[in-house]
């Protein structure tokens, strides 16, 4: 398995790339730029066949070579804040600051235009990044222009970085200038209002005529089914006069909000700040952004002016907006970037959820399946444990996958680290596999299963009460929880006292002196065997109760009592064994039959030897 295991890592590793970084990091990516150049030219030298496909390859290489070397000397370039503007020294006109105020929108439109293209060289690098690794033998050609290609876009992402920060900056600086600036302004509130007014009359004929286009249009597609292109061509203008309408109006409301908000009269400034929400849905979806924009620049002034209270509560909805806008921006704002993929606390929150729900279902079927063993007779316990237990892993398992699947993670990149990391998880986790395979293994074997009375060594012996993937619990009759790994039941010995049925046959060893008639010793015990209340097994022809004789010893005649126990009694076989000793003690004492015990014959000589006396005599004699 091992070996197998290593072979596939080998082969992943040889059909596969990896991303060149040298291309776009490093202090001799110049010189190394300069390499694959002539490494360009070599190939296309040498080859002599080569296709009009491989020229036009070879063009687009050469082409990306050279956008490289240009965007490795990248200058960093922004527009300037027309801070002229707003001068320190003197007032300052509506119509600057207007300018100014559409010069700071203008920037935040510059930004969402490079985190857009930001986004999208993101899933070009990630499409790249797969490509290189997944490069096939007949692929291999195309293996420089991904790899130029990637380098290509991720210059051109840092660069773009470096320029979003710098415009940050910039609008940093230009809205705290843009607030400072406001008690500077001279507005003219009632040349502002006539304005307003005036641009409210001119909107009811641009309405009336887009009703009188519409009417045009039906009349023209009941008679020809098509329409003109005269008839398009003033549906063009009248959306186009409705447009500049909506952008005039918006633009005049803001100002004159900003009059007001200058002059202290909040409530009105307030009202007119959330009076053209409405026109905005009306937009076109980049006017729509354009002015939202606007807007978020507008309320840091309302908020330095106003305050938050009074902006939250002028408009209950506009402020429900503002939160769920916030909040969802923050929610899908990238926090990392994994494998060319952004992932946001979103991501994270519905991997999170799909998990949870993933293992409440799995926990609720095993627990189902349990609960139908009990209740039905036709499924065992440990057939509903087995079914459980893999059905639980099995849910798991595609819960992760579908957790991963569903933030655009791509599982196949995952599958070559397994292929990597297979070698050190095979030695380092070998006994954790080997278990989890046993007990797999057991589970579907079934010589082990929930009840059964097993002994593992003299000093293991219980009744097995949980299973797992890498364990077993076995209870021991002194209610000792004993947690054996499943592999020891694949490679050792196991008693399973309760594998087919409960009846199991013990030997009660016992012995009597000397002398002892050997029938009346089988006829005394048998019949008080019948007559007792010791549960095992009686009148049954295949179960038969013998005495049988097993030694004449040095001291007694040595018999064993052999009987058949089933159930509890077959489940503490030292309690079943000391409860028929004392039958036996009991019994022979009742019959007076003599219970032997070990005897030692001493004999002690009188007369020394000559030897002896001659020494003694000697002795006394000195």
């Amino acid at each position: 398995m091992k070996s197998f295991l290593l072979l596939f890592s080998l082969s992943l590793s040889l059909w596969s790339a990896e991303i060149d970084t040298k291309l776009y990091d490093g202090n001799n990516t110049k010189s190394y730029l300069e390499e694959i150049e002539k490494r360009i030219e070599s190939e296309q030298k040498s080859d002599q066949n080569i296709t009009k496909e491989d020229t036009e390859r070879i063009a687009t290489e050469r082409m990306i070579l050279g956008k490289l070397a240009n965007m490795l000397s990248f200058t960093l370039k922004v527009d300037p804040m027309p801070d002229a503007l707003l001068p320190d020294d003197k007032n300052i006109s509506s119509e600057n600051y207007e300018s100014y105020l559409n010069a700071l929108t203008a920037t935040y439109a510059k930004i969402d235009t490079l985190k857009k293209e930001q986004s999208a060289m993101q899933s070009k690098r990630h499409y790249l990044r797969q490509s290189i690794n997944d490069i096939t033998v007949e692929d291999k050609k195309n293996l420089l222009l991904y790899q130029l290609q990637y380098a290509f876009y991720k210059l051109k992402g840092d660069n773009q970085e470096r320029t979003i920060k710098a415009y940050e900056t910039l609008i940093t600086q230009g809205e705290e200038r843009f607030k400072q600036k406001l008690n500077q302004v001279t507005f003219d509130i009632p040349a502002l209002e006539k304005k307003l007014t005036r641009i409210n009359t001119k909107f009811s004929p641009v309405e009336q005529e887009a009703v009188a286009l519409k009417l045009a249009k039906e009349r023209e597609l009941i008679v020809r089914e098509t329409i003109s292109d005269t008839l398009s061509k003033k549906f063009l203008s009248n959306d186009m006069d409705m447009m500049s309408l909506i952008t005039t109006k918006i633009d005049q409301t803001l100002i004159l909000s900003l009059a007001y908000l200058q002059k202290k009269e909040t409530e009105k400034a307030l009202d007119l700040f959330n009076a053209d929400t409405e026109e905005l849905q009306r937009l076109t979806p980049d006017l729509r952004d354009y002015y939202t924009n606007k807007r978020t620049i507008l309320k840091t002034v309302f908020k330095e002016v106003a305050g938050n209270v009074a902006l939250a509560l002028s408009n209950v909805e506009q402020s429900a907006e503002s939160i769920y806008d916030f909040t969802y921006s923050k929610l899908t704002e990238a926090l990392f970037v994994f494998n060319e993929k952004g992932i946001s606390i979103l991501d994270i929150l519905k991997v999170v959820l799909i998990i949870v729900l993933g293992f409440m279902i799995a926990a609720f079927y095993k627990r189902k399946i349990v609960n139908l063993a009990t209740q039905r007779e036709k499924i065992s316990l440990s057939s509903a444990k087995a079914i459980s237990n893999a059905g639980y892993y099995i849910l798991v398992f595609i819960t992760l996958l579908v957790a991963l699947k569903s933030i655009g993670l791509d599982l196949s990149n995952l599958g070559l680290v397994a292929g990597a990391l297979s070698i050190g998880i095979g030695f380092g986790l070998q006994t954790l596999v080997s278990n989890f395979a046993a007990g797999i293994i057991l589970m579907f074997e079934r010589t082990i299963r929930l009840g059964d009375y097993i002994e593992i060594s003299d000093t293991i012996r219980g009744t097995v009460s949980d299973m797992r993937m890498r364990s077993t619990t076995v209870t021991t009759n002194d209610n000792i929880d004993v947690v054996i790994p499943n592999s020891s039941f694949i490679q050792n010995n196991v008693i399973n006292w309760t594998l087919e049925n409960d009846i199991r046959r013990i030997h009660i060893p016992f012995s009597v002196a000397y002398g002892t008639s050997n029938d009346k010793v089988e006829k005394v015990i048998l019949e008080e065997l019948r007559n007792s209340s010791i549960n095992y097994v009686k009148k049954n022809a295949k179960y038969p109760t013998l005495i049988w004789m097993t030694a004449m010893g040095s001291s007694s005649v040595d018999y064993e009592l052999v009987v058949w126990v089933r159930g509890q009694s077959t489940l503490k076989p030292a309690g079943t064994k000391s409860d028929f000793l004392k039958f036996i003690y009991a019994t022979l004492n009742k019959h007076h039959i003599e219970i032997p015990f070990p005897q030692l014959d001493l004999h002690v000589k009188k007369n020394a030897s000559k030897q002896e006396q001659s020494e003694l005599k000697n002795d006394e004699t000195e």
